[in-house]
């Protein structure tokens, strides 16, 4: 069994239930969405978060224009990315173009690809450390919507809201956990009220700290505790089922659901 989860987009749905047809495994039909975390202080900066949304119905008319609504705008975002890295790497908007399959969510990763087909770098992991990280002079934000416009969208479109390595140590989160426990709690009751269903907690990403509060988190709210490879393809680290999800805890998720079915 496995999750597609792609960014913002749910295009490769189909092509992942043709290809696993006949084989036995069953597709779980997912997204993660990019959204945003703004503290309510004077000149906060936006904090960038993934939720997924597990068994969505990629049919559901709000889901499907949010999911526009975030593409356009990457696209916009990646063209003026790529005129800014072109004055110091050779690179252009029709090689990263083509280097995006039909219904892909243009993002940083295409950009990466060309330039490690280039031989800037060795892996996706190198480009995001060095000119595609988000802090970068090479940056350009893109839209996203608001953390519980997010949750409200996936819970609408029948989905099991689920936040994506929530404590990496190096991206931030939904919740500053630069605070004590106590703190912590309170700022995710926020989100667990507006509907926030589980946390990915087996990720590589987070750190032993990090697992260790948020599965605090995970049992003061009773919330559900999922595991993820992340997979992004050859170009990084990351092992297509390298951690999972406990079956019992795929339970709560198809018994909280009522989107989409699984595909086998």
């Amino acid at each position: 069994m496995l999750a597609l989860s792609d960014h913002d987009t749910m295009s490769g749905i189909p092509e992942a239930a043709e290809a696993i047809a006949g084989s036995g495994m069953t597709l779980v039909p997912a997204i993660e969405f990019s959204a945003q975390v703004i503290d309510p202080i004077p000149g906060a900066i936006p904090r960038s978060v993934h939720l997924l949304g597990y068994m969505v119905d990629p049919g559901n008319a709000v889901l499907a224009e949010e999911m526009e609504k975030i593409r356009a705008h990457r696209d916009d975002r990646l063209r003026v990315m790529v005129e800014k890295l072109s004055v110091d790497y050779e690179l252009t908007w029709d090689e990263v173009s083509a280097s995006m399959p039909p219904g892909a969510t243009p993002g940083r990763p295409h950009i990466a690809s060309v330039l490690i087909d280039k031989g800037y770098f060795p892996d996706t992991t190198a480009a995001f450390a060095g000119p595609l990280r988000a802090d970068g002079p090479y940056h350009v934000p893109h839209y996203a919507p608001r953390l519980h416009r997010a949750l409200q969208v996936v819970r609408d479109a029948g989905g099991v809201p689920i936040l994506a390595h929530p404590y990496t140590g190096a991206r931030s989160g939904a919740v500053r956990h630069d605070q004590n426990l106590r703190a912590i709690l309170a700022d995710y009751q926020e989100f667990v009220e507006l509907g926030l269903a589980g946390l990915e907690i087996d990720h590589r990403e987070n750190t032993d700290e990090g697992k260790g509060v948020l599965r605090a988190v995970a049992a003061e709210f009773n919330l559900i505790v999922t595991g993820s490879s992340d997979y992004h393809g050859t170009r990084k680290p990351n092992q297509l089922g390298e951690n999972t999800t406990d079956p019992a805890q795929f339970e709560r998720i198809l018994e909280a659901a009522s989107g989409s079915d699984l595909v086998s």
